[in-house]
Order: C-alpha cells, then structure tokens, then sequence
C-alpha cells in the first residue's frame, strides 16, 4: 500500500487522485477547510511530505474556517463563519468525518481553543456585543454543551480573535483587535472555574491587530501575532496566568499566526500581506530557553498569494500553509533540524476548495 500511494503522489500534478475514503491512511492526515467552498479536504500524508486526497472533501455549513482537534484525535471541531455555528465530528479509523452535532454561537466565530485533556471547548465571537469567549464543555459522546453565558473581552469594542489555552488547563487567554485598525489591542486572562466557565483575571495591552495565541507546551511562555504592528509579543506565564512581557520581534508583513511545534522549539508565523506588503509568506523562530524569538533567516519563506495558517507534522518533518485566496493550493515544505523551510517538489498542492481562512489547516497522527 505504502508503494502505491507514493507512486500516486508523484502524479498528483497531472490530476487529483484521491484514495478511498475507507482505506486506512499510512500516515499523518491533514485537514483544510475551504471556507467559499462549504467543505473540508482530507489528505494522507506521504513519507516524502506530499499530500494524497483521502475520498472526496466533506460538505459543510456556511463557512468552514477554524478547526481544532480533541487531544486524542478522535473528534473534529469546525466553526462555521456566517452560519454562527461551532460543528463536532466523529474521526474514524481511516481519517474519514461523520457529522455529530451542530451548536449555535454567540456571534460570528473566530478562534477555538480546546483544554488539553478535552473536556472543554473555548470560542472567541467576533460580532458579539459586547465581543466575548464562549466555553462548551464536552460531553462523552464528543459532543458539546454550553458552559454559562458568554463572556465579555476587553473593553468590549475590539473584536476578539485569538484564544489558546494553558498547558495546564487552568486559564484562557483571548486577543482583541482589528487587523487594519491602528487601535490598540488587549490580551485577557480568564481562569477556567470547575464547570469550565470562565471568570475575567487581568489583561495587558498589546500592539494593534491581535490576531493568532501559541502557548508553548512547557506552559511557560506565550507567542501572540499582532498584524497591524508586524509584532510577534512574547510573554512569561506565571504561576496565577499573570503575563509578562518579554522582547518583542519583528515579522513584516501583517503576521495572522503564532503555531507552536509540539516539541516547543519553534514558533511558525504566516505573514498574510496587506495592499502595500511584498513580503508574504511563513516565518520561522527559534524559542531561546529564556523564551525570546530568534528568527530562522532574515526574510519569510514564500507561500503563496495571501498565507494565513501553518501547520506542522508530529514529527516536525513537513509544514503545510493554506491560503486565504481564490487560488486554492497548500504549500507544503520540508524542515530541517534547525527550522529551514524547503519547499517540497510537489508543492503547491490542490486544496480541493477555495479561500481558507484563520486556523485552517490541522494535522491528526
């Protein structure tokens, strides 16, 4: 099976072959919701990095954009954009998704978050007035059920976008800002009570344009994307959540993303690019042991038209990065132990869908 579907893979440039959906994949699988098409394309990850389509891409509500996985792999969590909805799937064996619930939010999702022994679920609502965090918590079946009421952010006049959880589960934090406005964000604390409601702690300001959060797995540091000031802000977590600035660094141009590797040694940020910006495409960073950033390079990989989301295998062979376009593709590249992007021969490959969005692209394996 391995030499068949590697041999597929060299001739994905000539059309799209995609591998039964009941076929047990070979290796990682990677998802990419393509939010103008209404769907969610599934992929097998070869051992050479190229994607394999695995059956035909899954329909959806209104707007697929961010998605997160329960630790285990075994459920799927999808926003829906303009249909207000966060929608739970059931993972089977061979990587295939099964429609369990629909659940309304509170205003138009943006971030989901999930606590790392998933039992609960965190969504940011970008319209909401005022804006505000949702928590769910999920049942046994994978399904969720709303924790309490929304909860405000901020000052409640910048929409929230980012929201990450601590590695230990005991807070979440969400960023507030506009990715063209000059304003000032905010980066809020909540600590998770036992019924995984959330109660307000503190909050710090923050460059303009808060957009992505990475926390790192150690629980030490946080990583957030502000767009509008080309800023990656670094931060200490402490013991009670209280966050402490550290040296900011710079990535031109209008950073949507902080991902973290899962071994906590590099942060990838997707440079989406603006009507002025030329230097679009993924960063690379180094997390120091103090928890400062070295950049990999002194300029960003190429990745397309608009990149918005990274995503990387388990282990740290290969990042895929969507784009927020009508082109339609994923960049994919191989990366060394040193964090050097290359990209793959193949890439880009076909997204099977058009314009992914903010936490687009997830890998499962």
């Amino acid at each position: 099976m391995r030499r068949i579907l590697l041999a597929v893979a060299t001739i994905m440039l000539a059309g799209v072959v995609p591998v039964p959906a009941s076929a047990a994949p070979v290796g990682p699988t990677l998802y990419v919701s393509n939010a103008n098409s209404d769907n969610i394309s599934i992929f097998t990850i070869t051992d050479t990095g190229d994607l394999v389509p695995l059956g035909d891409p899954v329909r959806t509500a209104d707007q697929p954009r961010s998605m997160v996985f329960s630790p285990d792999g075994d459920f799927l969590y999808v926003e829906n954009g303009d249909a207000h909805l966060v929608s739970t799937y059931k993972v089977d064996s061979g990587g295939g998704l099964t429609l369990l619930q629909k659940v309304k939010t509170a205003g138009y999702p943006f971030g989901i978050a999930i606590s790392p022994t998933g039992d609960a679920v965190y969504v940011t609502n970008l319209d909401d007035e005022p804006t505000s965090v949702s928590a769910f918590t999920v049942r046994t079946d994978g399904t969720l059920e709303p924790a309490g009421d929304p909860v405000p952010v901020g000052d409640g006049r910048l929409s929230a976008r980012g929201v990450a959880v601590s590695a230990d589960g005991r807070f979440v934090f969400v960023g507030t800002g506009e990715p063209f406005s000059t304003a000032p964000g905010l980066l809020s604390t909540f600590e998770v009570q036992a019924d995984d409601t959330l109660e307000y702690r503190s909050k710090v300001p923050v460059g303009p344009g808060a957009l992505g959060i990475g926390v790192t797995p150690n629980g030490r540091y946080l990583y957030l994307a502000c767009g509008v000031s080309d800023e990656i802000r670094p931060f200490k977590i402490g013991d009670n959540g209280q966050l402490t600035p550290l040296p900011v660094a710079l990535a031109p141009d209008l950073p949507v993303s902080a991902e973290i590797s899962r071994d906590g040694r590099f942060v990838f940020v997707a440079s989406h690019g603006d009507a002025t910006g030329p230097t679009r495409g993924v960063w690379v960073f180094k997390i120091l042991t103090n928890g400062t950033l070295q950049s990999v390079g002194n300029s960003p990989t190429p990745a397309g038209g608009t990149p918005v989301w990274p995503a990387l295998t388990p282990d740290a062979r290969h990042l895929y990065v969507t784009n927020e376009d009508t082109s339609g593709e994923v960049f994919g590249f191989d990366m060394s132990k040193t964090g050097v992007l290359t990209p793959l021969a193949n890439s880009p490959f076909d997204a099977r869908g058009e314009f992914s969005m903010f936490q687009s692209v997830v890998v499962r394996g």
